[in-house]
Order: structure tokens, then C-alpha cells, then sequence
């Protein structure tokens, strides 16, 4: 893509951007885990989130311990302090160890669900099926008395001990009695430690409970030893209130510091989107619009100007947009459903292959849209390219349509170019509008389904709530990282499009250009010499040469006059000056250099070009006649405009110098813009003054009184003036007429009147015979050896 390529000089604002993405998605894709803790640890669990208590009395880790291996026994102790004045222990190990699944969280689980089972009574049948038939017999063992002929044969540490087990018994069993003929931990002590019950057989017994219930072991015991730990901070005078009260605070401080980095990441995420995106398009439009002033009139006239601004303006606008969204959007959608992927595998709720489905209906349904728009957005910026070329051309001839009473004609050319632009772009916004409502339609479908299929494994124990109410924000963080790509996907083919154009002006290759190895006359070349040999020209896929043959040569101090019928190619010749465009076939040399080995910038300063429609920047008098730069002093600009005969209208407007110019010099009169346009090419003291029939929009009086001063004070310069009027060159020193792009004549004014039938016809159509001081027997001469 050529999107892509645009971010080659932004590697590090890349980077920068996506650390800051991964760090907000992993912010925000973590709230949901806290969330489903709070429901089933902070709601469901009181805000006890292990089965391992940060503290827990002596003779309760006592308990435990009877249902505990000698290994885990040791281990348990180890992660416990010594008993404090109250009996107290504290727990003293690591969180990974007493977090879910930790080693000390498995040890005590299991004991603690008997312990609780214990503590709350019950009753000798169950106690069997736990401890299996060998309780059954220690405990007949434990009452029958045996014969006198036994008792007689036992040592008296075998009598010892049995009277100690039967003194053990009768505790255990006014226990018993005591505890409403259940058994509690009271009464199992009393038989431990009285040797009546085996404490391995304890152990066994708890495991074998434990296999019995089977895969619903894991929630039922972490729930039981969870009421355990409850139980156990009631004993304590710890009030639950204020552990659930204190667990939700620390995971609200932790949730609200993950929402204070994901938006502080999401900030400068979108400064470092904004900055790039700007710079992108800034480097656009300075590269665009620099190729732009170094194409010819050849390479504007393939593009058209209204084409050319779209694409400097609109066009770019276009990329800035797409540049901000790639980083803003597509950057961090991939990184958001990765994560979301991550986190649900981690879960492992069995309902993954609802997440595939949603991949598969969201792809649906982008597939269609896309396949349906794609073609349309293609077509979305020739349109706008045709309704600017509309509009400038409209505006450009307000005056003709007016004259003309076109206006509902031109208004309905608009309304055709910008009706078709409005059916692409409702077409488009239509087909893209059923995006969000189906994409609505799917997440909402995928999480009725999710919790259809999880509120029955919460049922069944395998799933609690909180998991199933994460595993929907996942699936749907996953869908929404689609929908985002899907959103940008209506953006990128458009801005693809604009980059397209873009490029093409960039890459566009410009048919005027520097020498390789630029030259400057020597210091003793004659300055303001012009050199024209058969010189012939041919515009860009024309078929034929639209001038040939041209010579001539003008110096400084003289002034040369081109005149010809309309269309003889006298502006295109004019233009080969300061190279608008190059020669095809011959040469043109400014003091003795060939204008193609100076570079352009050398050529141009020392070229002043005067076109007919002198056009002016806005800003002030005194800036638009300073225009060349800061070579211009005050006293050029007030010289050039006293030649130009435009100090006395400079004089009389508000402000003088600093009399505001709007856009295109429509605040001044032709004649006044013309001469202004004079005063600015005068001003920069040029070598060569070129005037493109630059005194058409002057009066007579004026026209007369410009040249005067022109032949008294520029006599450094060579003058080279196209015009209309025999008037304005009658007095050149030279006269060059074309016809066809041919030269048909050369000479003075006196010479061509006798000499030249073309020249002789032009000058008959603006003067008299007595004007133009020739008898008609002189003229017919002329016209008829001009027919031989």
C-alpha cells in the first residue's frame, strides 16, 4: 500500500505509537479480569480471594493439618510466623503461592472444605464412608473390653494404653453426645490424640472425598474452603464486611489506575497520530507543490489546474485522515483482539469456538460491503476533480455567462457534475450504513449465545459468573478490533486512491530541468545579448512544428518588436526566453550562453517576463512590486513604478505603497494591474525585459508615455515587446512579423512598410496611408509583390 511508504521517515513515532497501544489495551483489556473478580471474589466470596487466611489461630492450622501429608504439613508451616500472644499465626509467604492454583492454595483447599465439614457436624455414617471400614473397626476395637485372661496376659504398658484409648473413647463419645450426636473437630481431636483414628487415614479419606466428586471438585472446594477462611475471620472478631469492603476498594484503585494509564496512553497515542499524520501531510504538500512550481506549462496542461489543486488540497487531506486512523485504528485493532485472543485462551471456558464464529459473520459481512463500495470510491475522486474543474471554469467566466444569459445552462452543468459526485457518495454512505446496525446484530447474537451455553456451565459448576461476564467483554473487544478495521477499510481505499494521485504529480517527470553541469557567461560576455538560431518548436503530442526558422539577435539598449496575426505563435515564442518550455530544434543563447546550460533560477533572475494578463498576489502594492525579493530597494520599486507610469494611481489610492491588493489584483483596474505587473519586472533590473502584449489594457497616451521613459532609462536591458499595435513597436529597432510560426519579415518599421505585405496589412488596419506615411500606389506595390 502505498499508505505504507508514506510512513518510512516516522519509524520511531511508529514504534512510540504502538508501545503506547499495547500498553492502552493491555490496561483496558485487563478491567474485565478485575471486573469478573469483583463478582466472584469481591460479591461471591466476600472479598476473600484465596483459600490461604492472612491469618488463622494455632489450633485451627491444627485442624488442617490432620488432612495433610507430613510433606504439606511442613510446607504450610513454613509459609506461617510463630504464634503471636493471641495464638495468632500470620501468613508469611509469597502471593503466587496462595493464589489460585498456588502450591500452598492446593494444600489447604482440600482440608479446610473437611475442616468446615467438621466444624458444622456430622454424623458416624458419613464419617464411615470418609474413613472407610478400618475407622469402623478402631473404633469397635477402641470400645470392646477384653476377658479377664487377656487383661491377664497383656504387659502393663499394653494395659496402659488400653485404658488410656478407653478413657480417650468415653471423651470422644460425651463429646459426641455434647455436639447433638454429631461428630465435629472437638470429638475427631479427642480420638486422634486418644489413637483411636489413624491420622493417615484422615488424609485418605479426604483425598477419596475429593475423587468421588469429580470434576465439579475444583469450584465445590474452592467455595468450601473459601466459607472456611470466612468462618476462620468471624473466629478472629475480623468483621467479613470489612474484608469484602477492603477487597473492592484495592480492585477500584486498581481499575481506576488502569482507566487513568489506558487514557493517558490513549492521549499520547493520539498526539504522537496527530503530529505524524500533520508531518506527513506537511512533507506532502511542500514535495507536491514544490514539483508542481517546476512543471511546465506542458506538465500543467496534463493535469489541469483544477485537477492539480484537488490533489495538492483535498487529495492530501485525504492521506492526513488515513495516517491518522492507520495509527489511531489499525494499529491497535491487531494489538487489541490479540490480546482479547490471549486473555480468553488463558480462561479456558470451552466456549472459544464462539469467538470463531463472530470472526466468520463479522468477514461476512465486510466481504459484501466492501465488494460493493470498492469500485465506487475508485471512481469518488474523479468526480471531485470534474465538479472543481466545473466550478473554477464557472467562476473564471462569470462574465461571458452573464453577457451571454447562460447562467442556467452552466448551473445545470454543475448541478450534472455535482450530482453525480452526490449519487457515488450516497451510494457509498448507504451501503456502509448497514455496517454498524449488522455488526450490532452480531455481537449481540454472540453474546446471547455465549451466555446460553456458559449459564450452563455455571450450572454445572464448572464456570462462575464473573468468568462468563469477562469472556463476553473478550469476545466482544474481539469483534470490535473487526469493526474498527472495517470502519478504517472505508477510509484506506479512498485515501489509497488520493495516494495514487499524489504520487503521480510527484513521480511525474518534468520536461524543463536543471543542467547537469550548469554554465555562466564569462565576466567579459556582453550583458543583455539575445540570440535566437532556427529556432523551430513543437508542443507536447503535436504532430507538426508550430514555429521554425527563427533567428534573430537583440542587445541591450535595443528593442525588439514581434508582431503577427492572431495564433502566428508569437506568445509561444516569447516563452522560449525564459524556457516555459524548451526549443525542439535549434537554439537560444543569453550572453553567449545557451539558456538550457544555465540553470533555471540564474535564467530567470536575469529575465523580467511581462505577460498580457499581468496577474498580482495579495497582500500590498509594495510587496507585490517587491516580488523578486530582497534585492529590490525602495528606490528600484519607486523607480520601476515612476517608468511603469504607475506612481500617480499608487499615489492616490489609501495608504500609497501599503495600499492593500486582494487575490488576482481585483481590487485595481486592467491597465493599473498591467502596469503594476511592468513595475514589478522593472523593479528586479533584469537583462532581458520580455513583454507579452503587456500594453494591450493601456491607453494610447499611457502606452506612448511607458515607452518613452522605457527607451530613456532602461538602456541597460534588452527589450523584447510582442503587441497588438503597430503604435507600440513602430519605434523598435527591430521588427520581427510572423505568420504561422513563420518569420515573413524583418526590419525597421519604415523597412517592413516597404518590404513586408503581412506587416503592411496589420499596420493598414490601425492607421491610415497618411499615418503610416505611404502613398497607395506604395502600398499596392508592396501587396502585390508580396502575391509573386
Amino acid at each position: 500500500m502505498r499508505i505504507l511508504k508514506l510512513f518510512k521517515k516516522h519509524v520511531l513515532a511508529l514504534f512510540a505509537a504502538i508501545v503506547l497501544i499495547v500498553i492502552s489495551c493491555n490496561a483496558d483489556l485487563a478491567l474485565p479480569t478485575y471486573m469478573s473478580d469483583i463478582v466472584d471474589v469481591g460479591v461471591q466470596q466476600g472479598g476473600i480471594a484465596s483459600p490461604v487466611p492472612d491469618t488463622i489461630r494455632t489450633e485451627s492450622l491444627d485442624d488442617l493439618e490432620l488432612f495433610m501429608s507430613d510433606k504439606d504439613a511442613k510446607a504450610v508451616e513454613a509459609v506461617f510466623s510463630k504464634a503471636d500472644n493471641n495464638g495468632i499465626r500470620t501468613y508469611k509467604g509469597t502471593e503466587e503461592e496462595r493464589a489460585d492454583g498456588g502450591k500452598i492454595a492446593d494444600i489447604v483447599s482440600l482440608p479446610e472444605t473437611v475442616v468446615l465439614s467438621f466444624n458444622q457436624g456430622i454424623d458416624a455414617n458419613s464419617m464411615d464412608d470418609m474413613m472407610g471400614s478400618s475407622s469402623e473397626n478402631n473404633n469397635n476395637a477402641a470400645q470392646a473390653m477384653p476377658t479377664p485372661e487377656q487383661m491377664a496376659a497383656m504387659t502393663p504398658e499394653q494395659l496402659a494404653e488400653m485404658q488410656q484409648k478407653a478413657a480417650a473413647a468415653q471423651n470422644m463419645q460425651k463429646q459426641i453426645d455434647t455436639d447433638g450426636g454429631k461428630i465435629t473437630m472437638k470429638s475427631l481431636r479427642l480420638g486422634v490424640e486418644g489413637g483411636l483414628i489413624d491420622q493417615g487415614k484422615l488424609v485418605e479419606g479426604a483425598n477419596d472425598m475429593a475423587d468421588k466428586m469429580g470434576s465439579m471438585s475444583g469450584s465445590i472446594v474452592t467455595q468450601r474452603a473459601v466459607s472456611y477462611v470466612q468462618d476462620e475471620y468471624k473466629a478472629q472478631g475480623i468483621d467479613p464486611a470489612d474484608v469484602q469492603n477492603a477487597y473492592l476498594g484495592r480492585m477500584a484503585t486498581t481499575m481506576f489506575g488502569l482507566c487513568l494509564i489506558s487514557l493517558i496512553a490513549t492521549i499520547l497515542t493520539g498526539a504522537v497520530a496527530s503530529r505524524t499524520a500533520c508531518s506527513i501531510a506537511r512533507d506532502l504538500r511542500r514535495e507536491t507543490f514544490n514539483k508542481v512550481m517546476h512543471f511546465s506549462p506542458a506538465e500543467v496542461g496534463k493535469f489541469s489546474q483544477a485537477s492539480l489543486i484537488t490533489r495538492c488540497t483535498n487529495d492530501i487531506q485525504q492521506i492526513q485522515m488515513a495516517a491518522t486512523l492507520f495509527i489511531r485504528m489499525c494499529l491497535m485493532a491487531p494489538v487489541m483482539g490479540i490480546v482479547a485472543v490471549m486473555r480468553v485462551l488463558a480462561n479456558h471456558t470451552g466456549l472459544e469456538w464462539t469467538i470463531a464464529v463472530a470472526i466468520i459473520a463479522v468477514s461476512a459481512v465486510v466481504g459484501v460491503l466492501m465488494g460493493l463500495t470498492m469500485p465506487k470510491f475508485k471512481k469518488m475522486q474523479s468526480f471531485v476533480d470534474r465538479v472543481n474543474l466545473t466550478a473554477r471554469e464557472l467562476l473564471d467566466g462569470l462574465m461571458p455567462i452573464r453577457s451571454f444569459n447562460r447562467e442556467e445552462h452552466e448551473l445545470e452543468r454543475f448541478d450534472k457534475a455535482s450530482l453525480d459526485l452526490m449519487t457515488t457518495q450516497l451510494y457509498t454512505n448507504r451501503a456502509m450504513s448497514f455496517m454498524m446496525p449488522l455488526m450490532m446484530l452480531v455481537m449481540n447474537c454472540i453474546t446471547v449465545l455465549i451466555v446460553w451455553f456458559g449459564a450452563q456451565g455455571v450450572s454445572d459448576g464448572v464456570m462462575q459468573v464473573g468468568n462468563m461476564m469477562a469472556f463476553i467483554s473478550y469476545t466482544m473487544q474481539i469483534v470490535m478490533a473487526f469493526m474498527i478495521l472495517t470502519m478504517v477499510s472505508v477510509i484506506l481505499p479512498r485515501a489509497e486512491v488520493a495516494a495514487e494521485r499524489v504520487e503521480e504529480v510527484i513521480t511525474c517527470p518534468t520536461s524543463i530541468n536543471d543542467p547537469a553541469s550548469p554554465k555562466l557567461p564569462a565576466a567579459s560576455a556582453p550583458r543583455g545579448e539575445l540570440t535566437f538560431r532556427d529556432v523551430s518548436f513543437q508542443y507536447p503530442d503535436a504532430r507538426a512544428d508550430v514555429m521554425s526558422g527563427v533567428n534573430f539577435t537583440t542587445h541591450a539598449g535595443q528593442m525588439l518588436g514581434i508582431i503577427g496575426s492572431t495564433g502566428s505563435g508569437k506568445s509561444t515564442l516569447v516563452q522560449l526566453i525564459p524556457r516555459l518550455y524548451d526549443v525542439t530544434g535549434g537554439s537560444i543563447s543569453l550572453d553567449g550562453i545557451d539558456v538550457r546550460d544555465m540553470t533555471l533560477s540564474e535564467l530567470r533572475r536575469r529575465i523580467g517576463y511581462i505577460p498580457q494578463q499581468g496577474r498580482l498576489f495579495s497582500g500590498t502594492v509594495e510587496s507585490n512590486l517587491k516580488f523578486a525579493g530582497d534585492m529590490v530597494s525602495d528606490e528600484n520599486m519607486h523607480e520601476a513604478a515612476r517608468i511603469a507610469q504607475a506612481e500617480d494611481f499608487i499615489a492616490e489610492r489609501e495608504g500609497g505603497y501599503d495600499s492593500p491588493i486582494s487575490q488576482g489584483g481585483s481590487n485595481v483596474s486592467g491597465g493599473q494591474r498591467q502596469r503594476l505587473a511592468i513595475a514589478r519586472a522593472l523593479a528586479k533590473k533584469p537583462e532581458v525585459l520580455v513583454f507579452d502584449d503587456s500594453f494591450s489594457a493601456l491607453d494610447y497616451k499611457t502606452d506612448a508615455r511607458l515607452r518613452e521613459e522605457l527607451a530613456k532609462n532602461v538602456t541597460d536591458a534588452a527589450l523584447v515587446v510582442v503587441a497588438q499595435r503597430i503604435a507600440t513597436i513602430m519605434h523598435a529597432d527591430q521588427i520581427i512579423v510572423l505568420d504561422d510560426g513563420h518569420v515573413v519579415g524583418t526590419g525597421t518599421h519604415e523597412e517592413l512598410l516597404h518590404s513586408c505585405p503581412a506587416y503592411l496589412e496589420i499596420a493598414q488596419s490601425q492607421l491610415s496611408a497618411e499615418e503610416l506615411g505611404v502613398s497607395q500606389e506604395e502600398i499596392a506595390a508592396v501587396m502585390e509583390g508580396g502575391e509573386h
